[in-house]
């Protein structure tokens, strides 16, 4: 085994990790093209589908960790939600890796591509819901201990001072929530329709086990959008929902190939570069989030997707003979 053939995923995957922790787009969304149709061009070993699909979600795993256990550390997480999704996400994650080791490489392939022009033009209807969304009432709290309510009865942006007791009653149809980072900021907000996005994001879950993507585009949007929390808790949130997610994923695909091959089916020598790389984007990523204009962003990234949707589709049908 040649550890040195892919030493220039070091580098791919710290820029990589860095770009999926502050915009919270998945990983391994951007892994599986760098596997799938970079590797044949640069001409180095490649890998099958399945196994694309399941290091992409292993070195997710690794960078997710890392960035949950910094949001952990920052108390920016939504706990009882986080649970409420994974209880949901973590099993539906681990069938759909299963499907994925039962399915035929073409339709992973072909799948994979239609996923991506799918979240391409969600990407870019989120840019736009935010470029027509109102301006955010300002805070009539001090300094950063009052936080917006996303909802209720004083309306989107109204103030909920902390220490209010009247939370129940600014928030019907919705769970009252109030987070309170190491930072002293309070987020008191109302979260909405959690049922719903139990199911949204069970079914990203499967997705993300299938394919390697779905579950983080199912649940962050979900919660700023339908939930409406606010976009820090989200973002922390839907990083522990991920985590949990792809663990069971990432460890269903390695167990399968490891049961069906042997272990040197695992590309080890792939994963010995990436993981430092995704842990080191990782923390470089948290640092970054909020930094960055959201709205550029999602538009940036959705013409990434969509771009990667074609490619996908046309290498894998027109130019077969060159990627199959």
């Amino acid at each position: 085994m040649d550890w040195t053939v892919y030493w220039f995923m070091l580098p791919v995957c710290i820029a990589v990790a860095s770009i999926a922790m502050f915009s919270g787009i998945s990983g391994a969304a951007m892994l599986v093209p760098v596997f799938l149709i970079g590797f044949p061009l640069l001409d180095v070993p490649t890998l099958t589908p399945v196994a694309a699909i399941g290091t992409a979600l292993f070195l997710e795993t690794s960078g997710f960790g890392t960035g949950l256990y910094r949001y952990l550390r920052l108390r920016l997480v939504d706990t009882i939600t986080a649970r409420m999704l994974i209880w949901v996400a973590l099993p539906l994650g681990a069938i759909g890796a299963i499907a994925s080791a039962h399915a035929p490489a073409d339709a992973l392939r072909l799948g994979y591509g239609v996923a991506m022009l799918a979240l391409a033009a969600l990407l870019s209807q989120e840019a736009r819901v935010r470029e027509t969304a109102p301006a955010t009432a300002p805070s009539s709290g001090s300094g950063d201990t009052a936080a917006v309510v996303s909802g209720g009865s004083g309306g989107p942006g109204a103030v909920l001072v902390p220490g209010d007791d009247t939370a129940h009653e600014r928030c019907p149809g919705g769970v009252p929530r109030r987070i309170t980072s190491t930072a002293g900021r309070v987020f008191d907000f109302c979260a909405h329709g959690l049922r719903g996005q139990q199911l949204m994001s069970g079914v990203g879950a499967f997705f993300a086990g299938l394919i390697s993507t779905g579950v983080g585009e199912a649940t962050m949007p979900g919660l700023v959008r339908r939930s409406r929390y606010p976009v820090a808790i989200a973002a922390a949130t839907s990083t522990v929902v991920v985590a949990g997610t792809v663990v069971g994923a990432a460890l269903t695909h390695m167990v399968q190939l490891a049961v069906e091959d042997g272990f040197a089916a695992i590309p080890w020598n792939l994963i010995a570069w990436a993981v430092p790389g995704a842990i080191i984007g990782a923390v470089i990523g948290t640092g970054l989030q909020g930094r960055i204009n959201a709205t550029a962003t999602r538009w940036f990234f959705s013409g990434l997707f969509f771009v990667i949707g074609v490619t996908f589709l046309l290498a894998f049908t027109v130019f077969v003979d060159r990627f199959g």
